[in-house]
């Protein structure tokens, strides 16, 4: 359980990984540290939101944010393959669009047995491929990298964040990043 005492630092913790999240976009090397460093924003996060809620910490209306996503059904004949790599199970050319609450985004990921950041060009990391173990018998999701940032913002702040992309040629970076992700005064 998280103390309320202890409650800003969490929620400090949340604002700097939105912050280094956000950075991806703009990094041109993708190696093992920054994956690593990647992986640990994103399991932290999201354990640290889930711990919140758990602990009652959160609103209501925090907790009742949903996150549309993208879903891969998998392929019904290569279902019991252990051998064969995970993204050769689902059909990329089959798209569902889909909703998952906050605490079953959380959960998908503390439990996922897919985890695989996407970086397309392998340099910019795009967003994340994920299924916990009971999900990945049916699908795997993709939620991208802005959205991650965006429910670590508003859990927070307390409020809906939804950052928007700006594109400057080559730079891309978050409209308004800074404002939200200033440290409170504990």
């Amino acid at each position: 359980m998280i103390e309320v005492y202890t409650k800003e630092y969490w929620l400090n913790e949340l604002k700097d990984s939105a912050s280094f999240l956000e950075s991806l976009y703009r990094k041109t090397v993708w190696d093992n540290e920054l994956e690593f460093k990647t992986e640990k924003a994103i399991f932290v996060g999201f354990y640290a939101i889930r711990k919140l809620k758990e602990s009652k910490l959160l609103s209501s209306s925090i907790c009742g944010f949903n996150t549309r996503l993208i879903s891969y059904p998998i392929r019904i004949e290569l279902v019991d393959d252990k051998e064969e790599k995970w993204s050769k199970k689902f059909n990329f050319n089959q798209s569902i669009k889909e909703e998952l609450a906050l605490e079953q985004l959380c959960n998908q990921f503390i439990h996922s047995i897919i985890y695989s950041p996407f970086v397309p060009d392998g340099m910019v990391c795009a967003g994340f491929f994920f299924a916990s173990d009971k999900e990945c018998k049916k699908h795997v999701y993709y939620v991208q990298l802005i959205k991650i940032v965006n429910i670590f913002l508003s859990v927070a702040h307390n409020k809906k964040i939804n950052l928007e992309l700006e594109i400057d040629g080559l730079n891309v970076s978050a409209k308004n990043l800074k404002m939200h992700t200033q440290q409170i005064k504990i």
